[in-house]
């Protein structure tokens, strides 16, 4: 889904799920174009209108009361559209910003600043490879207009990684190269490189991550003590030991910590907690209120979730 924060309310937009039979049994995914808000975390959502059409796997972000989408698509094609949604607790307005430069879906992004940065991601949704390219839009310029940011030298191409933002710095974690496959489509080599991106610095290759954290929700949360934490996400040691013949039992619920000033990575293990909300991959990360919060996304393949996943602002 696209999600951010405006009109103090929490909106959710869009999205993909297989509404008839699961994917196990070739369940067909389906593109939502409706619009949901919540305007207290114990309050009822509202349905308050639709996207210009139906869209998923994009990037979203809130910037002054307004949620930006850039990006996302459907399964006959990926978009380059770019707008902004804007609701009032009475009435939902959309404003057209600047197309990005190519088509893009299963990209990451973040706000620093007034500047949105979006990266990696997919042209089209039969590419066999994914997109190394990087693009910024400030969107406090009179006149807003896409740049693109020089990929990092040496860094494979990836889709469905993890953004953040934190003191100017625009970071960019995992994710999964796409490998072209003789007999068609592509297999996935997942990534534990880490990059930040700073305009007086470029690109800077950081600490490796202890393991990949492909499709966890993005941004990463950023914590009171300066550092960044990653909720769950996959890798191929988790998905190799997931039984065979069983269901199949949610994604992980650890954390990773990133300590930005030394460079370093701590694998935060989290406690059995068998009747709280699972947790989920390929959904946006929002902070509203006191929470960060994760709506919806995927607990298992093919199965999404009505819930949504919380953690505390003051980490």
């Amino acid at each position: 889904m696209f999600a951010g924060v405006s009109g103090g309310a929490l909106l959710c937009a869009g999205g993909a799920n297989f509404p008839g039979k699961p994917l196990a049994e070739g369940g067909r995914k389906v593109w939502h174009d409706r619009i949901f808000a919540l305007s207290h975390p114990h309050g009822t959502w509202q349905e308050i209108g639709r996207l210009p059409g139906a869209s998923g796997y994009g990037v979203s972000a809130t910037w002054r009361d307004r949620v930006v989408l850039a990006g996302g698509g459907d399964a006959h094609a990926h978009s380059a559209a770019c707008l902004t949604m804007q609701w009032d607790g009475t009435r939902l307005g959309f404003r057209a910003l600047p197309s990005l430069p190519c088509p893009i879906a299963n990209a990451c992004g973040a706000l620093v600043g007034d500047t949105l940065f979006v990266a990696g991601g997919q042209e089209t949704p039969a590419s066999t490879t994914a997109l190394a390219r990087c693009f910024a839009l400030d969107l406090g310029a009179p006149e807003p207009a896409w740049r693109e940011i020089p990929w990092p030298a040496a860094a494979p191409a990836r889709v469905f990684a993890v953004a953040a933002a934190g003191a100017g710095t625009f970071y960019l974690f995992s994710g999964a190269e796409l490998i072209p496959q003789a007999r068609g489509g592509a297999e996935r080599r997942y990534l534990t490189d880490a990059w930040s991106f700073h305009a007086d610095r470029g690109w800077q290759r950081l600490a490796d991550l202890p393991h990949a954290v492909v499709a966890a929700p993005s941004p990463a949360m950023p914590t009171t003590a300066g550092g960044l934490l990653i909720a769950g996400g996959v890798w191929p040691e988790y998905l190799n030991a997931l039984p065979k013949d069983a269901p199949h039992p949610g994604f992980s619920r650890d954390l990773l910590s990133y300590d930005v000033a030394a460079d370093r990575w701590t694998v935060l293990s989290a406690p059995a907690a068998p009747n709280a909300a699972p947790a989920r991959v390929t959904a946006p990360l929002v902070a509203w209120r006191e929470h960060f919060v994760i709506p919806s996304g995927e607990v298992a393949p093919g199965i999404r979730t009505p819930s949504v996943l919380t953690y505390p602002r003051a980490t």
